[in-house]
């Protein structure tokens, strides 16, 4: 990695530590509900954890991409020897760090619970995984509206798309005969449905990070 470009994911992961590990900490609360509290707590546990991942990502986006530029640190960022391809790479890697450290510990935490708790089916397990990749899906599709618009009304935008869109898609791959059909079962069936829509998830992700890459770094104008 660049030098500068370390130096720029450094300051970033610097500014988000406290806020990133609080919001860490809220999720392994839900975790913790749902492992010890019983099925009566799984709701809010639910509701928590959601809350507890997503705020983790669009904390770091906020802080780190819209409020950059509206408190001017972006233009003196530039004023330094950085290219714009350098930036967005600094950008792309600092929020999708944040984001993936607390996602990936969490739904490692998530699934310890499902195979020890005897009382989840292990039939959630696809469904589940295609509930954590979407959950990442949204984060970088906030990700990159934020850092190609460049403004809080895109930023708020893309929270509102994300959560509607992920909502309803949750609900259509629910309905799938593959997914329903096993989600109760004592094990867990990674059938053709949920691998497809597994990585119909990744290929989007990779998608939008390549084409936010793309998009950025052929701007010319970018104070």
């Amino acid at each position: 990695m660049n030098t500068i470009v370390s130096k720029l994911v450094l300051k970033d992961l610097s500014i988000m530590k406290v806020p990133t590990l609080l919001w860490w900490s809220c999720g392994l609360i839900a975790v913790a509900i749902v492992a010890f509290g019983g099925s009566t707590m799984l709701n809010f546990a639910s509701i928590l954890f959601v809350s507890s991942m997503a705020g983790a990502g669009i904390h770091a986006i906020m802080r780190t991409v819209v409020e950059e530029r509206r408190e001017q640190t972006l233009p003196f960022i530039m004023s330094l020897p950085i290219t714009i391809a350098q930036y967005n790479s600094a950008k792309l890697i600092s929020n999708l760090v944040i984001f993936g450290v607390v996602w990936i510990t969490l739904t490692i935490a998530t699934y310890v619970i499902v195979i020890t708790n005897e009382t989840l089916p292990l039939g959630y397990m696809p469904f589940l995984a295609i509930v954590f990749v979407g959950i990442f899906l949204a984060n970088t599709a906030i990700l990159a509206t934020s850092l190609i618009t460049e403004t809080i009304g895109g930023c708020i935008a893309a929270i509102i798309g994300a959560n509607v869109g992920t909502q309803m898609f949750l609900w259509a791959v629910n309905g799938l005969e593959g997914i329903r059909s096993t989600i109760n079962g004592a094990q867990a069936a990674w059938n053709n449905t949920a691998l497809i829509v597994l990585t119909s998830e990744v290929a989007i992700i990779i998608a939008l990070i390549v084409l936010t890459y793309v998009l950025q770094s052929r701007k010319k104008d970018f104070i």
